[in-house]
């Protein structure tokens, strides 16, 4: 028994440095569709529990939005949720993906979604670090 309340006072002081850590996430987004390509590059901070942009263009096809919420953080990966989204000419907001990553610290991980329908194809790839 006093072994394991070693382990747990050892896991404990473990994770408290990484609840206290700063995150920064690293984001490359980039959309190809029939005649035109967007893309949006960013690196900003993450706060537990909040919604953070990512980024925010306007070009000529219109807005692109990125969010991201820091969900988990565990000793070995953080969790964060992604949105991407672009608003249409109907001024409705339209969802080009939302995927929910696990990535362990400073292992850039990539996400592609095709849609066949509009002939597109998006791509993520997203770094996460600590500050």
């Amino acid at each position: 028994m006093n072994e394991w309340k070693k382990g747990l006072v050892l896991f404990s002081a473990m994770l408290s440095p990484l609840a206290m850590a700063d995150w920064q996430v690293d984001v490359n987004f980039e959309i190809d569709r029939a005649g035109k390509h967007q893309r949006a590059q960013s690196s900003v901070s993450l706060i537990p529990g909040e919604e953070t942009i990512l980024f925010e263009n306007s070009q000529q096809h219109g807005v692109l939005i990125g969010k991201a919420e820091l969900l988990e953080v565990t000793a070995d990966e953080v969790k964060i949720s992604l949105l991407i989204q672009e608003q249409c000419s109907d001024g409705k907001w339209r969802t080009i993906m939302s995927p929910v990553v696990q990535a362990g610290l400073n292992t850039p991980t990539s996400i592609e979604c095709a849609n066949t329908q509009r002939d597109e194809l998006a791509s993520l790839k997203v770094e996460i670090t600590s500050v």
